[in-house]
């Protein structure tokens, strides 16, 4: 109806609409995926282990000084996830009247 092209109403029109579910999508699967320990165990090969795999492990070895130093790195990291989240939910989410 404008006389644009779709490619020009899908840029300027549907994707604004889509980046903040596409990122708060995002956000909200990294942050659950970091936190499961199952899955990643029964995957994992040597040279391939992911962030929980290591704690584990160094909880099993015993190293428990290691251990808290990434366990803090792992939920500072995981707090800047969630104030990331919040902060895309405040700027796009549904604003009260």
């Amino acid at each position: 109806m404008s006389g644009a092209s779709w490619a020009l109403n899908f840029r300027r029109i549907v994707l604004p609409l889509l980046k903040p579910g596409l990122l708060a999508g995002f956000i909200y699967v990294l942050i659950v995926s970091i936190r499961e320990l199952s899955s990643s165990i029964l995957l994992y090969s040597p040279g391939t282990e992911v962030l929980s795999v290591v704690i584990w492990e160094l909880w099993e070895n015993g190293q428990y000084v290691e251990l808290s130093a990434l366990g803090v790195m792992f939920i500072f990291g995981l707090f800047l996830l969630v104030l990331a989240a919040q902060w895309v939910g405040r700027r796009f989410g549904i604003r009260e009247l």
